[in-house]
C-alpha cells in the first residue's frame, strides 16, 4: 500500500469498446507465426482465382510470405525506429522552470527503465516532482524503492491511452498549478513511444521535453514495439492527434 503521502487517483474505467479488436490485430501484426501462414493462404487462394497452376501458387505464395517476414528483421526495427525518431519534436528552446517528470504507464519490462531514470533526474535536481500516468501503484513503489520521498509522487491509474495520459496529466497539473508556475513537462518513456506521446502532450498545450529510456530489450521486443508504435503512429495521425 502506498503511503498516504503519495498523491495517487485510482479507478477502474470501463474498457472501451474497441480495445478487443485494436488488441487483437496489433497481436496478430507483431506475430509472425500467425502472420505469415496468413499471407501464404491468401497469396495461394489470389493465385488460384487467378487460374494459376500448382508451381506458380507456391512460388507466390513462399515469395509473398518471405517478403512480408522482412517485417521481422532488424533491418526492419532500425528503419521504423529511425522513422519514429524523426518525428521527436524539438525540446523547449528557452530553459524550462520547476520540471515535472511524467511517466506513461508501459508495463513491467519498460518501468525499471523509465523509473530509474526519472529518479535519477529529481535526485539530480533536474525535476521536482514525478507524475505516473496510467499505471499501477507499483510504479510508485518503486519510486519508492529509488529513494523518490513519497510526497514529490503523483499519479493515477485511470488513463487507458498514450491520449489520455496527456489528458489526465494537463487536469492534474490544472488541479494543482495556477497558470503563471505550469510545471515544464520532462516526458519519459521509451524511445519508439517518445514521439507520439510528445506529440499528443503537445497538443494539450503543454511544454514538454522527451527524454528516452533505454529498457535494454531483446531484438524481438525491441522489433514487437517498432512495429506497434509506427501503427500506433498512424492511427493517432489519421485521428488528429499527432
Amino acid at each position: 500500500m502506498l503511503p498516504s503521502a503519495v498523491d495517487w487517483t485510482s479507478c477502474q474505467a470501463a474498457p472501451m469498446a474497441w480495445f478487443p479488436v485494436r488488441d487483437a490485430l496489433l497481436n496478430l501484426l507483431i506475430t509472425p507465426v500467425l502472420v505469415l501462414p496468413l499471407i501464404a493462404g491468401l497469396a495461394l487462394l489470389l493465385c488460384r482465382a487467378a487460374g494459376f497452376g500448382w508451381p506458380m501458387r507456391a512460388l507466390l505464395s513462399g515469395l509473398a510470405a518471405a517478403f512480408v517476414s522482412l517485417l521481422y528483421s532488424p533491418l526492419t526495427t532500425a528503419g521504423l525506429s529511425a522513422w519514429l525518431s524523426s518525428q521527436l519534436p524539438l525540446p523547449p528552446t528557452s530553459a524550462p522552470g520547476p520540471a515535472l517528470a511524467v511517466l506513461v504507464g508501459r508495463g513491467f519490462d519498460i518501468a525499471p527503465a523509465t523509473t530509474a531514470l526519472a529518479a535519477r533526474m529529481l535526485h539530480q535536481g533536474r525535476v521536482q516532482r514525478i507524475y505516473v500516468s496510467g499505471d499501477t501503484p507499483a510504479t510508485a513503489q518503486r519510486l519508492l524503492q529509488l529513494g523518490v520521498p513519497p510526497e514529490r509522487i503523483s499519479g493515477d491509474s485511470c488513463a487507458r491511452t498514450t491520449w489520455e495520459n496527456a489528458t489526465l496529466t494537463n487536469t492534474w497539473i490544472r488541479d494543482h498549478h495556477t497558470l503563471a508556475n505550469r510545471p515544464a513537462i520532462v516526458l519519459i518513456t521509451d524511445p519508439w513511444q517518445l514521439p507520439r506521446a510528445s506529440r499528443a502532450f503537445q497538443l494539450q498545450k503543454l511544454t514538454v521535453t522527451p527524454v528516452a529510456a533505454d529498457p535494454g530489450l531483446s531484438p524481438r521486443e525491441r522489433n514487437r514495439l517498432a512495429l506497434r508504435e509506427s501503427a500506433a503512429t498512424l492511427l493517432y495521425r489519421l485521428q488528429g492527434r499527432m
